[in-house]
């Protein structure tokens, strides 16, 4: 599902959000590409939901490892980076009910 661009844009705006390039190589496909990680003034996002002080395999690429920059892409991105807020943000009783809530399996009726 496509997102949209504009609450993306202004979601990235609010959270002081910066992308990170990083060149990238396979040495032996002799492939080169970019990452494009995400971070904000307290270090870079992890899928996680924890910051690092370095760009891991775990942290949010909006390349999708390097390899481009694409529309199929950003939809499961964006979903990443509000889940990694989510996650940070889990300080209180109420915070995790409504955590637990929102990834609990719905029996069907």
């Amino acid at each position: 599902m496509e997102p949209n661009y504009r609450e993306f844009a202004n979601f990235i705006k609010e959270k002081g959000i910066v992308i990170v390039e990083c060149k990238t190589h396979d040495p032996a496909s002799g492939w080169t590409g970019k990452n494009m990680y995400v971070r904000d003034d307290k270090g870079f996002l992890n899928e996680d939901g924890i910051y690092s002080e370095r760009a891991t395999t775990q942290t949010i690429d909006l390349s999708e490892n390097g390899y481009c920059f694409d529309k199929r892409f950003i939809g499961g991105n964006y979903e990443k980076i509000k889940k990694f807020y989510a996650l940070n943000n889990l300080t209180t009783f109420e915070d995790f009910s409504v955590f637990i809530q929102d990834v609990t399996a719905k029996e069907a009726e």
